[in-house]
């Protein structure tokens, strides 16, 4: 999944690349929801999307990367969100507004397609690895955001568990929001994570 772009105008030859990564993507989508992620091939996608093998992997190193190619760009992008929140507490109710606006703009601005691509990362069990270390990498970089505050070269236990929970509770707001039946937006599931996590936590 792409993250939002923030840099300058792109040339002509970087729109054609953007174009033929987006073809790529968009035929990857389609081969995977119809006969399912472990039975499509590399070639497959390459034939719908009408380019090459070696196309398809000066953009991507496999057809997993077709679902999790920006993963480190989307930590970076996350720990960003926290480290310019404006509630500065280190506490889960504090981290549940710069969770929901980064889920907004990953997942919202970023693609169309977006909501199906979750339901295929969440519903696939060839992908289960993977997507566990994206949330790990989430985890990572919110906790070692969270140490920079407090002057320290080393993540504390708090740090770390802190980072857990709000990362389980974008999880948890991505599970619900990729259901066929749902019409909330991710920004608004992700706060009422937050705010249930908060209220199980104090009784």
């Amino acid at each position: 999944m792409s993250t939002p772009s923030t840099t300058t105008p792109m040339s002509q030859r970087d729109k054609n690349r953007a174009r033929t990564r987006r073809d790529i993507e968009t035929a990857a989508l389609e081969m995977f929801e119809t006969q399912g992620y472990h039975a499509t091939t590399v070639d497959q996608i390459t034939r719908l999307a009408g380019c090459s093998n070696a196309t398809f992997f000066r953009h991507f190193r496999s057809k997993e990367d077709v679902l999790f190619a920006n993963d480190d760009a989307a930590a970076r992008e996350l720990a960003r969100f926290v480290d310019e929140r404006v509630d500065r507490a280190h506490t889960l109710g504090a981290l549940a507004e710069p969770f929901a606006a980064y889920a907004t703009s990953l997942l919202v601005e970023a693609t169309s397609d977006a909501q199906r691509l979750t339901r295929l990362v969440m519903t696939t069990p060839d992908l289960e690895a993977r997507s566990l270390r994206m949330r790990l990498k989430w985890e990572h970089a919110v906790s070692r955001t969270l140490a920079s505050e407090s002057d320290s070269d080393r993540t504390s236990f708090d740090d770390v568990l802190l980072a857990s929970l709000a990362v389980s509770c974008l999880s948890t707001a991505l599970w619900r929001w990729q259901e066929v039946d749902i019409s909330d937006d991710v920004g608004t599931l992700t706060k009422a994570a937050f705010e249930s996590a908060v209220r199980l936590g104090s009784r």
